[in-house]
């Protein structure tokens, strides 16, 4: 079983301090430890990626990659190998810009490819997907439901747009799971930045996303 987890943030002053990352090692900790399945996890920094934006030349088409952008094209490939995904994303922006350009590309490149061929198949049709959305709130059940309905929900409803199957928490969090910061005292002002250090509660963090790391190898085992 191959497992891609995706961090969406765009911090490349991050380092390791970037909650996105850090959440993705702390799933791929949870399928070795808690599934009991053998898995190959890899881990994608979206910042380590220059992704281009798309032209709309079509090319694709024919080719089901773009043309023009390779580093791209390597996320694309280890996606379609991925038996399933987990997509982390920050909410400092409605949707991170890297990962809409993923968006536009490989909705241009499903488009294009059954306008080319109408029997064409998205290798992406019932990949099972687990959405975690995080942020700089404080929790509570308001800022918890924010997170979801206007971070994780556009970003859920964009990739079944594309034919994913989006793994749902549960009933109340149908398309993803949330988290924020466990007090205000988790932000720590540096000397010398305008951005706090964010000091997260990962044994919280972690109890919070087992249930969608397990709903997703269900579905993928299924």
């Amino acid at each position: 079983m191959r497992i891609t987890c995706v961090s969406a943030s765009n911090n490349k002053f991050s380092g390791d301090k970037s909650t996105s990352i850090n959440v993705c090692h702390k799933i791929k900790e949870i399928i070795m430890n808690e599934t009991r399945e053998e898995a190959i996890i890899d881990i994608i920094p979206l910042k380590d990626y220059d992704i281009k934006t798309c032209n709309l030349c079509g090319a694709c088409s024919k080719v089901g990659y773009c043309i023009y952008d390779g580093d791209f094209n390597k996320l694309l490939k280890i996606l379609e190998a991925s038996q399933g995904i987990f997509l982390v994303v920050p909410h400092y922006s409605p949707i991170p810009a890297k990962l809409i350009m993923i968006f536009e590309k490989i909705n241009e490149i499903t488009y294009a490819g059954w306008l080319n061929n109408p029997v064409y198949q998205s290798p992406f049709n019932n990949k099972a997907i687990g959405i975690i959305g995080h942020g700089g709130m404080v929790e509570s059940e308001e800022n918890l439901r924010y997170y979801h309905d206007h971070l994780v929900t556009p970003v859920a409803q964009t990739l079944k747009a594309l034919s994913f199957n989006v793994v749902k928490l549960n009933d109340d969090f149908s398309n993803g799971v949330t988290f924020g910061l466990s007090d205000d005292s988790c932000l720590k002002k540096v000397d010398n930045s305008i951005f706090p250090d964010i000091i997260q509660d990962w044994t919280m963090i972690e109890e919070r996303i087992k249930l969608i790391v397990k709903n997703v190898i269900k579905t993928i085992m299924c």
